[in-house]
C-alpha cells in the first residue's frame, strides 16, 4: 500500500481533522476538550495534527515522533533511512516536499498543552527530534513537559517505564480535558 507515501502523505494528514471532526459529531468527544496521542509514525501524526489544526486539540502527546524529516534522516540510522525515503520522500532529491511535511517548521501554531516522550536510546527515530519540539516550544512560551527515559530505546520495554509512562499520560490529559469548572483533584482515585 502507498495511499500515504510522499505527497500523498498531505492527503492522510487531512484524515487527521476529519477523525476529530467525527469524534465531535457523534458526541463522544466535546470542542475544546479533544486529546491527540501517538508512538512513533503515531508521534509524527499528533505533531501534524497540533500544527496543522491547532483549533482541533487541546492537549498533545508525542511519543518518539518524528518532527524534522532533515535531522530525521541526517541521525537515523542507514537502514532506517532507506525504509523511510521510500514512505516519506528522498533526502537527497526531495528536500523540499521533506521540509513541507515536517511539523517543525509550524510549531509557532500550537496552542495544544504539549507533552512529549522519548527513550534516550531511540536509533529509530533520534532523540533530536523530542528535543527540537520541547526547546521550540518553550522558546515560544508554550505548555510543555518532557519525559526522558535514559534506559529505553523506540518505544517502552521496561515495565516500571510503561507504568510510568501510562500514568503520566493519563495526568496530563487529566489536567488539560478536564471539564470547565472541574479540579484535578476531584478527578483523582478510582478503584484501588
Amino acid at each position: 500500500l502507498a495511499l500515504d507515501d510522499r505527497d500523498k502523505r498531505f492527503d492522510a494528514n487531512r484524515d487527521i481533522l476529519d477523525s476529530a471532526n467525527y469524534i465531535l459529531k457523534s458526541g463522544v468527544g466535546a470542542k475544546g476538550r479533544l486529546g491527540i496521542v501517538g508512538g512513533s509514525y503515531g508521534g509524527y501524526v499528533v505533531m501534524v495534527g497540533v500544527t496543522e489544526y491547532p483549533d482541533a486539540f487541546a492537549a498533545g502527546a508525542d511519543l518518539f515522533g518524528i518532527v524534522n524529516f532533515e535531522t530525521f534522516f541526517a541521525q537515523s540510522t542507514p537502514w532506517m533511512g532507506a525504509i523511510s525515503s521510500g514512505e516519506y520522500g528522498d533526502p537527497k532529491t526531495q528536500a523540499d516536499l521533506l521540509k513541507r511535511l515536517s511539523p517543525i517548521h509550524k510549531l509557532d501554531r500550537v496552542s495544544a498543552a504539549m507533552l512529549v516522550m522519548h527513550g534516550a536510546n531511540d536509533t529509530n527515530v533520534p532523540l533530536v527530534e523530542a528535543q527540537q519540539v520541547v526547546d521550540t516550544l518553550k522558546k515560544n512560551g508554550r505548555d510543555v513537559e518532557f519525559l526522558l527515559f535514559p534506559d529505553e530505546g523506540h518505544g517502552w520495554r521496561k515495565i516500571a517505564n510503561r507504568v510510568k509512562s501510562t500514568l503520566t499520560m493519563a495526568d496530563f490529559f487529566r489536567r488539560h480535558l478536564r471539564e470547565p469548572g472541574i479540579a484535578a483533584s476531584s478527578l483523582e482515585g478510582g478503584p484501588d
